[in-house]
């Protein structure tokens, strides 16, 4: 019964977000949260071969937390959760100039991710341009952190992404597992992110 009152939840949700904007796809939020949880699958089981097991633990509660089911953080509620306390508290409140900046950041760090997919599985090019990878998302999440600025799910699920982007090196194992996934992934966020600033242009 869970289950399923989660799934009109999201699919409320969902709905809430496409009637923003005519371009927005379901299609490409399906495809976002698939393509991240396979990611953050293949990075907890590459960290587990290599023995980091802590690491490959928290890789897997955030793929986890990408379900349903009430599982992300403390006391949190899922991946419903998240989109409820995105449609309650921001759908209709974030402006024009926040999803802009948050745009642009996700565009940069698109483009350098697109170079990255493009050099294969090129070691050398991780270590040469990690700093700038980690720049460009620390740009990108501190401007999610400003728009998400209510303590809640979505807040919660942002910064936990941050610390382990910073402190666990997120993005390195999600380059050496699946480049051209990640590149994907920050397109279609880029894409999305796109249709929320046209639709708030307009309003």
């Amino acid at each position: 019964m869970f289950a399923n009152r989660s799934s009109v939840l999201l699919f409320f949700f969902l709905l809430l977000l496409a009637s923003r904007s005519n371009s927005l796809q379901l299609t490409q939020l399906k495809t976002l949260v698939s393509l991240s949880r396979s990611l953050l699958t293949r990075v907890s089981a590459a960290r587990s071969v290599r023995g980091d097991v802590a690491g490959a633990s928290r890789a897997a509660a955030l793929a986890e937390g990408l379900r349903l089911s009430p599982t992300f953080g403390v006391g949190g509620g899922g991946l419903w959760s998240v989109g409820w306390d995105f449609a309650r508290s921001y759908a209709w409140r974030l402006g024009a100039r926040q999803t802009a900046e948050i745009t642009l950041a996700a565009a940069e760090l698109a483009g350098l991710l697109s170079e990255a997919a493009r050099s294969g599985p090129d070691r050398d090019w991780v270590v040469r341009n990690y700093a700038r990878v980690i720049a460009l998302s620390d740009k990108l999440l501190r401007s999610l952190l400003r728009a998400f600025w209510k303590a809640g799910p979505l807040r919660e699920m942002v910064l936990l992404l941050q610390e382990e982007v910073v402190e666990g090196a997120l993005l390195k194992d999600c380059l050496e597992v699946g480049a051209h996934d990640l590149e994907g992934l920050f397109q279609i966020a880029r894409d999305l992110l796109l249709s929320m600033n046209s639709s708030n242009g307009e309003l």
